[in-house]
């Protein structure tokens, strides 16, 4: 997701081993000898789904396109029954934090609110480059493959019990906070931050971050970095170091019913490793540089931007697909990334007609030659089409994945 200002995330995984057993044999004083045990499969591995997205309160998909989606379980804190199974939360490399629509909680989930230090309930803005979205911070168990995320700070877009929304977070966006706005459930942000706003926002009321809410208003305040909505996967109790994401390459066309797949943790289990994979250091941004067109950016890496979006003059915007490139035919370019540890590699992409994509191919979800002006000025997004055919990795920040401290990328 395409945040204003950055987030922060991480993730962890559990590994279950079962042993076999041995019996004696049916006669005689000799015995079967014991099989040897073998391993289960690592429960780090969540399929990611790239569908048309959830339905809206009318009974009609919100038509999403790239958008890699996961189903996973939210429970009251220390409960393993008072629980819930929601789909289509978008998996966002771009930002941190567990952040579900409240319109899709079932009644009883009772989550406990986040009060502040004058007993006033929390509330949270988040900015995207389109949009806002505002609502409860409240706490909650997160479950994800065979992964626990313990009484973590978790953000309910939409929360009636919040209805009016300061003007420092909304400004002059648009509000995203229904299903259909957001084009998801929820959002799981697993960037290399551990936290979404950090010590920035745990030393000082920042307007546009963190609110304490009474009857009558809501005032900026600053919140301890403990009570923050942050990256679930620092707090798994291992395999939390990173995460890796693994899809597909799609053709030139698209495709439908594409799946791949979210893994916790690098270095950490046999499917996880970073093998042949170049890493690329990060700053403390969470950004490396691009060179484009003989233009030197910042850039990012962010499985919830729907493109490849940077400043290109030459090439045509769309009449129909907003935000989108339009060339009269398809292009073939290449930019350079280089890591803040001096380590570059040449990167080819295509950028196509993306009306002429969306209108012969209606029933695909999945492309990637789909592009568009930048959404942060001077910067280059690495959105969902680079992650097509390739195994992405996501460090998270001040801790050793796979031999280096991140925070930093590689594939």
């Amino acid at each position: 997701m395409r945040f204003l200002t950055y987030l922060l995330c991480l993730f962890c995984s559990l590994l279950l081993l079962a042993c076999g057993g041995g019996g004696g044999s049916g006669g005689g004083s000799g015995s079967t000898p014991a099989p040897t045990p073998q391993p289960q499969p690592a429960q780090n591995v969540q399929t990611l789904v790239l569908d048309s997205g959830p339905l809206t309160a009318s009974g009609q998909s919100v038509g999403a396109v790239n958008s890699p989606y996961v189903t996973l379980t939210i429970c009251q804190p220390g409960s393993t029954t008072q629980c819930q199974t929601i789909d289509h939360i978008l998996v966002d490399t771009g930002s941190s934090g567990l952040r579900i629509m409240s319109s899709v909680l079932a009644g009883n989930m009772a989550l406990p609110q986040v009060t502040s230090a004058n007993g006033n309930p929390v509330a949270e803005c988040a900015r995207f480059a389109d949009g806002y979205s505002w609502g409860s911070v409240k706490q909650a168990d997160l479950r994800i493959a065979g992964e626990v995320a313990s009484g973590i700070s978790v953000h309910i877009i939409g929360d009636s019990a919040f209805p009016t929304v300061p003007s420092g977070c909304s400004g002059s966006l648009v509000a995203e906070n229904t299903v259909a706005a957001f084009h998801a459930n929820g959002l799981l942000g697993i960037s290399t931050f551990v936290q979404d706003c950090g010590s920035a926002c745990a030393s000082q009321a920042l307007a546009g971050w963190y609110y304490s809410c009474s009857s009558l208003n809501c005032s900026a305040i600053a919140l301890a970095l403990g009570q923050q909505v942050g990256n679930p996967v620092a707090v798994f109790p291992q395999d939390n170091n990173g995460t890796l994401i693994q899809l597909p390459a799609v053709g030139a066309n698209g495709a439908s019913g594409v799946t791949g797949s979210l893994i916790f943790g690098i270095g950490t289990q046999a499917n996880n490793a970073l093998g042949s994979a170049t890493v690329y250091t990060l700053n403390s941004s969470g950004n490396l540089n691009t060179l484009y067109q003989g233009q030197t950016t910042p850039a990012f890496f962010d499985s919830g931007s729907n493109g490849l979006f940077f400043a290109d003059s030459s090439i045509p915007n769309c009449t129909l697909s907003t935000g989108f490139y339009c060339p009269t035919s398809t292009l073939s370019r290449s930019a350079v990334n280089t890591g803040v540890n001096g380590r570059s590699n040449s990167v080819s992409f295509n950028v196509a007609n993306a009306d002429s994509l969306f209108h012969s191919n209606p029933n695909n979800t999945a492309f990637s030659n789909l592009a568009g002006a930048e959404a942060f000025a001077s910067f280059f997004d690495w959105g969902l089409p680079f992650y097509f055919g390739r195994s992405v990795y996501t460090a998270l920040e001040g801790v050793s994945a796979g031999g280096t401290v991140g925070p930093y990328v590689a594939y």
